[in-house]
């Protein structure tokens, strides 16, 4: 399965209920995502991980990895963009918390599914006004698939505010998928939604 088809399901779901390095520049922002999809694939692929009984315990590995390695306050605001500052303080609070447990369960899931011992072209960095932009791409048999990080530094470190999947952001698709709710309902029902996938995700 592609990632971009895996990538339509993950965010449509809220509606309806080792890598070969070759860095361009000398910044830490390559070394990072390539750390990150290593430690993945690290725990994806361990002998005494394998399996479905030893599941839980890699999406447990997988899911704090996530948690280490993005910016959720940042991806929260731009999942919203304009809508941002039209909710209450109280509707913001609680979004950036469901969206933080629902994007880490759905992203969990794709890697679960999808990654495993891959080779992995690192095609680069090109500086953004915010950050930095590295390209990747997944090279297997059948297909090539690009995939490429949109990473900020926050606190010293480099962390992951997008992902481009076959050039689609997931924060924009995020963002549509918001915004299609807020404007045919309301934020409550959006946010009543979230609740609903959040526990979903995690049964």
């Amino acid at each position: 399965m592609r990632l971009l088809v895996v990538l339509g399901i993950t965010c449509s779901m809220l509606l309806w209920g080792g890598g070969v390095f070759q860095p361009a520049q000398a910044s830490e922002a390559s070394p990072m995502v390539k750390a990150v999809l290593d430690r993945a694939m690290e725990i994806q692929t361990r002998p005494d991980l394998a399996g479905e009984n030893h599941r839980p315990e890699r999406r447990r590995l997988i899911r704090q990895l996530i948690l280490d390695s993005f910016v959720f306050a940042e991806m929260s605001r731009d999942a919203l963009k304009d809508n941002w500052d039209r909710i209450a303080p109280g509707q913001r609070s609680e979004f950036q918390r469901l969206f933080s447990d629902v994007f880490q369960d759905s992203y969990t899931r794709m890697v679960l599914n999808f990654l495993q011992q891959e080779t992995i072209d690192y095609k680069g960095e090109t500086a953004e006004s915010s950050g930095m932009l590295v390209k990747t791409v997944i090279l297997r048999a059948n297909e090539h698939n690009p995939v490429d990080y949109h990473v900020v530094q926050k606190g010293g470190r480099w962390l992951i505010r997008d992902v481009e999947i076959d050039g689609v952001s997931i924060v924009e698709n995020y963002r549509s998928t918001f915004g299609q709710v807020i404007r045919t309902s309301s934020v409550d029902n959006l946010l009543k939604k979230m609740r609903l996938q959040s526990q979903v995700l995690r049964d």
